[in-house]
């Protein structure tokens, strides 16, 4: 994954950056994190281990969402919700014309292409969730493992100890990586919006109320009407944060009301499953997009 070579695209007013290469079926990758996060400036660079393999067979788009990488901040604090990350998300496809796509969401980037699908399938062919205790049922486990996060918070050493706690293994918390998310932890932008998430307290009154009631109305979705579209979670056997629990329990709501919904569970696997397994992860993002 060549960072040199990002694009940006307006969405409604938003400097939007993404990265995009290759032909064929057309898959947009979601990273995971969220904005004014102080544990890890998660950004588009969050899926430079696989983006090149799926370019050779696929048309793959990682986007930086709204707050994150290098696309711009929300417009005001009462902006600082999943639900604008949702529809920054669905306006990036607009802005570029995506249809028959294969979304692929971590974390709380599958907690958004989960949101994506039901509130808009028309340009949707498939959902992919990638280890995700934002949307997984429960309680996740981020306040226990990271409770000694070492400081200065966003420094290289803590940024650094953070990913390698959420992985199995820690050799893919790579230096490039890790050089990306020290440019984007530096920016200005971002530095904003962590004093707005912590030191003003948009995290305690704006962004977890808003997710809560956002989270409840998901399920009650999942539960009614399903996503009506093919879904694929894909999980860490080993995640210390989403537990396997979660996962299962997941499967379990969305197969109610949608049949067309698999899951795979890699064994020796953190948070970051893709990464951990990048060859198989991509063969298998590849041939479930060729099935559906």
């Amino acid at each position: 994954m060549d960072f040199t070579e990002a694009k940006f695209v307006d969405v409604d007013g938003i400097n939007t950056r993404y990265f995009d290469k290759g032909s064929g079926a057309t898959v947009v990758l979601f990273h995971g994190g969220n904005f004014g996060s102080h544990h890890g400036a998660d950004c588009a660079a969050d899926w430079n281990l696989n983006f090149d393999g799926l370019a050779e067979e696929c048309r793959v788009i990682a986007v930086d969402k709204i707050g994150q990488g290098y696309t711009d901040n929300p417009e005001t604090d009462d902006d600082y919700t999943m639900a604008r990350v949702v529809r920054h998300a669905l306006g990036f496809l607009d802005a570029l014309d995506l249809h028959d796509c294969h979304i692929v969401g971590h974390s709380r980037g599958a907690y958004l292409t989960c949101r994506m699908t039901l509130q808009d399938p028309s340009r949707i062919k498939s959902n992919i969730m990638v280890d995700t205790a934002t949307l997984g049922p429960g309680q996740g486990r981020n306040h226990i493992v990271f409770a000694d996060t070492p400081k200065p918070y966003l420094s290289r050493e803590s940024q650094r100890w953070v990913m390698e706690n959420y992985s199995w293994n820690p050799k893919v918390v790579t230096e490039e990586w890790l050089d990306e998310l020290m440019r984007v932890a530096a920016l200005p932008k971002y530095q904003e919006s962590v004093r707005k998430m912590l030191d003003e307290g948009l995290d305690e009154r704006v962004f977890l109320p808003n997710h809560a009631r956002e989270k409840g109305d998901t399920f009650d979705r999942l539960v009614s009407t399903g996503t009506q579209r093919p879904n694929l979670i894909v999980w860490g056997l080993n995640d210390p944060t989403a537990t396997i629990d979660q996962g299962f329990a997941l499967y379990e709501i969305m197969i109610h009301k949608e049949p067309r919904t698999e899951m795979h569970v890699f064994n020796h696997s953190g948070h970051f499953s893709y990464r951990e397994h990048p060859e198989a992860f991509n063969r298998l993002i590849l041939d479930y997009a060729q099935s559906v």
